[in-house]
């Protein structure tokens, strides 16, 4: 019996000391905790700071990184210089004045995959992953990347006419990103992004550069030209 208690006590303090953990560092027991996918790549060592490479994939930014106001809305200079690698370098369409001027097939496996993805670089299947999508989403995505539907998407490879929908095997892009951002040119509701694009972490290799020119169409920037090498 006197065996007993003494587990008993020794269960209940081992318990107790748990909980006091969790309590003391923030973390809900009872809740189930997210990964994290934020974490910092940047580390500061005798005041400077150096990039670490992560496990997975990323996009790594250098210069000119911070927000800019266009036309009275923040833009991302970030997520527009990633849009730049999406278009010239995964999609091989290095340049268009307007979006009119990409082929359709091209722009709509472009809106077809940001319906389901945020950044080409994240998507990591290990398998080629079938996809189907509404003659409408298609055009919904259209207009939040470049600001118009007007295309014949119905025309497009991937529209399948007997089910009436959009069809897609979405192979996996990831891929790590290694750039810096040169120079952001506001001008009105327009912005230019420079960004020069390498194969690796130290910047040495080029892979190419790009700018890409953003607009503001009704209250929110969407792509308006690229022009790559």
């Amino acid at each position: 019996m006197k065996h007993s208690m003494i587990k008993m006590i020794s269960l209940l303090l081992a318990v107790f000391l748990s909980l006091a953990v969790f309590s003391a560092c923030g973390v809900d027991p009872n809740v189930k905790q997210e990964e994290e996918t934020t974490s910092e790549y940047e580390v500061k060592i005798d005041g400077e700071e150096e990039e670490v490479e992560r496990e997975g994939f990323y996009a790594y930014a250098k210069g000119k990184t911070d927000p800019v106001e266009v036309g009275g809305v923040e833009v991302s200079v970030t997520d527009f210089a990633v849009r730049s690698y999406e278009l010239a370098f995964l999609m091989a369409q290095k340049n268009f004045k307007t979006p009119k001027d990409i082929p359709l097939d091209a722009a709509v496996q472009y809106a077809f995959t940001h319906i389901f993805y945020n950044d080409f670089y994240h998507i990591t299947n290990k398998a080629a992953q079938y996809r189907s999508a509404s003659e409408q989403q298609i055009r919904d995505s259209l207009k939040e990347q470049f600001g118009t539907d007007d295309f014949k998407v119905t025309s497009s490879m991937l529209y399948n006419a007997g089910k009436e929908i959009f069809e897609m095997w979405i192979p996996s892009y990831g891929t790590n990103i290694y750039y810096i951002i040169d120079a952001v040119n506001v001008d009105g509701d327009q912005a230019e992004i420079v960004s020069t694009f390498y194969n690796e972490l130290a910047r040495k290799t080029l892979l190419g550069k790009a700018t890409i020119t953003v607009k503001i169409q009704d209250g929110r920037p969407v792509i308006a030209s690229l022009k790559a090498e």
